[in-house]
């Protein structure tokens, strides 16, 4: 995409604020989804949840989104940021700036990986405060709903999250890898 229709783009979700505008935004291009998860953190006050294959370095491998999850987590001493991952083996080898901020913010990211009995599931989201959501059906590709103020749909990820978690395990390399 060239930069006038990101800028474009950017222009037009600017005034976007969590909890307030209910509108659809039907993106799709990964600087689109870059732009909109890291506008959603930025306003994130307590939670974030976040459902990926891969940590997919072209969303969340960037130092603006790095940024925003460092600020919730230090901001907030309540803060929860949470991270599942079906296969963590790329960020791992690649050195993903998001594992090794969790490993320096211990205490407020975690980051589990999937368990294989949920690791056929195609989609990516993120979830922010219970009502911010960007969400793609597939992961391999960027088509993407984002809504800054969706409590209903957030309720149904946040659950599908939750049980997710229950059963998926912290992976040791995030913790142990140096890089």
């Amino acid at each position: 995409m060239d930069d006038t229709y990101t800028t474009n783009n950017e222009q037009l979700w600017a005034d976007y604020q969590l909890g307030e505008n209910s509108d659809d935004i039907v993106i799709e291009s990964s600087d689109d989804n870059r732009q909109l998860a890291i506008q959603l953190v930025n306003q994130a006050s307590h939670r974030l949840d976040v459902f990926t294959r891969d940590l997919d370095p072209r969303v969340f491998d960037n130092s603006e989104f790095v940024d925003a999850v460092r600020s919730l987590a230090v901001n907030d001493n309540k803060a929860r940021i949470r991270f599942l991952v079906i296969d963590p083996d790329k960020a791992i080898k690649l050195g993903h700036r998001l594992l090794d901020l969790a490993r320096r913010l211990s205490s407020t990211i975690e980051i589990r990986k999937v368990h294989e009995d949920y690791a056929a599931n195609q989609s990516c989201y993120l979830l922010v405060d219970e009502r911010g959501l960007m969400h793609r059906k597939l992961a391999s590709r960027f088509e993407a709903i984002v809504n800054f103020n969706n409590p209903a749909d957030a309720i149904y990820f946040e659950h599908h999250f939750a049980e997710v978690w229950d059963h998926s395990s912290s992976e040791l390399d995030f913790k142990s890898l140096h890089i």
